[in-house]
């Protein structure tokens, strides 16, 4: 029996693959690792999924030499926004190539950007469009942004430089605004970004209440970091949070699926503080402007019923010294006068008696007697009808201008009237 050596063997596939696959070829694949030697070649690793993602049907290990590797790392980075690094989808133009100690290989001729940049953007949208037949993409962005945003749950890294920047643009605002925030501590760069940050999300929504808004900071990093926020899981989750999500990723040139769906997304962390900050700013001048409309509205209210009270104190005052007197006055004339009506007559009467002669001095008593209970009736009635006397049994006087008021269309509305009793005088002003 013909034995082959292990050499022997690989030679021949070497041969086959050199005479049968001398082209140039374009192959569709994902790159699981990329690493740069200490020469400057940079070999790559190369896969592929089934349909559904999950399970590797293909692989292969490549290489791209040292006197091309910096040509194609820089167009390609410079198209797409990207570092040529592992877990993107790539196009490459490979020749194939064997050798009996390193087995199979792909030798890289030239990297097309425009498939990973097509790629990512392809992505973006299929979970976009996922999200808005779902329902959810809008979600977060109708909700309403608190005016004043004070208390911020924060998910980001601990040690992250832009959560540092972040907190002490907040903390140190020249105007002095005071912010409430915690931080909810998450991965944002490798595998566990969407676990962890989907974990904070979860602690954050058990305390709702005590937050006005949910803040997603990352800052500073790799670029191709970037591509963890692509992610539905996480997305979906931010999509339908209770609570308005800002994010402020650190990513310039362009926007992730986070971004997409969150309720306000701006470029870095220290951008997210400036913008609660700015806003804080805008509702402080909206409430001092409140504030000095109310404070003069109420001065201008103040001083006009002040200046109309003043006046009716004034017309009290005058109506107290001439109005009163005067009434007073045309009252004790009237009573004067008829106390010396009343003494003229009688006077009159005792003269006409004193000419009588003597021969009627007895028709005369008798006159006399009949006169005398005469003049006692009428100084009854006198007494009946004095003033001091009626307002002694209770009745009232109403004057208007120094006269008696007896019927009611003598007075009109504002009239001043004063009604005089036993023990003193009532003024008062018709409505």
């Amino acid at each position: 029996m013909e034995t082959l050596s292990l050499y022997e063997l690989n030679g021949l596939v070497r041969e086959i693959v050199e005479i049968n696959l001398t082209d140039y070829y374009w192959v569709r694949a994902e790159l699981s690792e990329v690493r740069v030697s200490q020469k400057g070649h940079c070999f790559v690793e190369l896969i592929e999924y089934d349909a559904s993602e999950k399970v590797v049907i293909a692989k292969a290990r490549a290489v791209i030499m040292r006197n091309i590797y910096p040509l194609l790392k820089v167009n390609f980075e410079e198209t797409t926004g990207q570092p040529f690094t592992a877990g993107l989808k790539v196009l490459l133009q490979v020749s194939v190539s064997f050798s009996e100690v390193y087995g199979y290989s792909l030798i890289v001729q030239d990297i097309d950007p425009e498939y990973t940049l097509g790629s990512i953007i392809q992505k973006r949208k299929e979970i976009w469009e996922r999200l808005q037949r779902e329902g959810v993409a809008e979600m977060n962005k109708e909700l309403e942004l608190p005016s004043l945003v004070q208390r911020i749950a924060v998910i980001s890294s601990p040690t992250a430089a832009g959560y540092e920047d972040f907190c002490h643009q907040l903390d140190s605002n020249v105007q002095g605004f005071r912010f409430v925030h915690r931080l909810f501590p998450a991965m944002m760069q490798g595998d566990e970004v969407e676990k962890t940050v989907i974990g904070a999300l979860e602690q954050i929504a058990a305390t709702q209440d005590d937050w006005d808004a949910v803040v997603i900071i990352r800052g500073g990093g790799a670029v191709s970091d970037l591509n963890v926020f692509d992610s539905y899981a996480l997305a979906n989750n931010c999509a339908q949070f209770p609570l308005p999500i800002l994010t402020g990723i650190g990513h310039e040139r362009d926007i992730c699926v986070l971004d997409m769906v969150a309720n306000r997304h701006l470029k870095t962390p220290t951008a997210v503080a400036v913008f609660l900050i700015e806003r804080m700013q805008v509702q402080s001048m909206r409430l001092a402007t409140l504030e000095a409309t109310l404070q003069d509205k109420a001065e201008g209210l103040f001083n006009e019923k002040n200046e109309v009270l003043q006046h009716l104190v004034q017309r009290l005052s005058v109506v107290r010294r001439s109005y009163v007197p005067n009434h007073r006055q045309q009252l004790d004339y009237k009573f004067s006068r008829i106390c010396a009506l009343v003494t003229h007559r009688v006077e009159m009467q005792r003269a006409r008696m004193m000419t009588l002669s003597d021969n009627v001095v007895k028709a005369l008593g008798h006159r006399l007697e009949r006169e005398k209970k005469r003049m006692q009736l009428m100084e009854s009635v006198m007494n009946a009808y004095d003033p001091v006397n009626v307002l002694k049994k209770g009745y009232s006087i109403t004057m208007k201008d120094g006269k008696a008021v007896t019927d009611g269309r003598q007075v009109k509305a504002g009239d001043v009237l004063v009604t005089y009793l036993k023990d003193g005088e009532i003024m008062s002003i018709v409505k």
